[in-house]
């Protein structure tokens, strides 16, 4: 009985370290899984034995069997040492965790530098179109026929950005009042126009002021005009009284 009473505790034990084993793998991952989910390039050094993930602003090489791994220029621990199982490098759920975080942070950090390199780059190409601006704005302003507005058009030089503000004196006791600001662009001639609502000054024989002004380098002009009737000079029948007693 002895040799059958062996052979049972033998095979016990032997389910128990199985159990023991697959209890463990469950909390592991493959680094192959980890490398899709991290958006990482998966790539085994045959020479270290070790796995390579690598992607934008990180890279890390992990070997089976060590606690130590390198990220980038740094080395970093990890509590349950990596093992080679199944062509593959097994990891820690928690392991593999930190690697999706870290390789989030690295896209994210090469994500955010790309983005000031583009605008840097904008703002210096802009400066260097500002700097090489000169000449002088030519500006006529004229009341738009049926409508509470000035008709803008004048020249500046090709492409360069115009403001155009309205101010408007209401009174010899009141400083002038700020009515609005619009901003347009010459065009390949030089040639800009836009049509400017008067809003609010309303008021008829007050004087609307327009200022031209652009990039440093370009001198600005100045127009006015009298606030008169939207259709001044214009005959209305509805509007003549009938004759007749009243």
């Amino acid at each position: 009985m002895r040799p059958f009473r062996q052979v049972g505790l033998f095979v016990l034990c032997t389910l128990l370290s199985t159990q023991c084993v697959g209890a463990a793998t469950g909390q592991e991952v493959p680094l192959a899984r980890v490398a899709q989910t991290a958006h990482l390039q998966y790539e085994w050094l045959s020479t270290m034995r070790a796995v390579q993930l690598s992607g934008p602003g990180i890279v890390l090489v992990i070997r089976p069997g060590d606690n130590l791994y390198d990220i980038n220029e740094r080395v970093e621990v990890t509590a349950e040492a990596p093992r080679f199982a199944s062509n593959d490098i097994y990891v820690s759920r928690a392991l593999a965790d930190h690697i999706t975080h870290l390789a989030w942070q690295a896209q994210q950090q090469v994500s955010a530098q790309l983005k000031q390199a583009v605008s840097e780059a904008q703002v210096d190409r802009e400066e260097s179109i500002v700097g090489e601006m000169h000449g002088t704005i030519v500006l006529n302003v004229e009341p738009l026929q049926g409508a509470e507005a000035v008709l803008v058009t004048g020249q500046a030089p090709p492409s360069a950005p115009v403001r155009l503000t309205l101010l408007a004196t209401l009174s010899s006791e009141l400083p002038d009042v700020l009515l609005s600001r619009h901003d347009t662009e010459s065009g390949p001639d030089g040639k800009f126009q836009a049509i400017v609502p008067i809003a609010p000054d309303f008021m008829r024989e007050s004087y609307i002021h327009v200022l031209a002004t652009s990039v440093p380098g370009v001198i600005s002009a100045r127009a006015q005009l009298l606030v008169r009737e939207p259709n001044a000079g214009v005959n209305v029948p509805v509007e003549a009284m009938p004759g007749g007693i009243w």
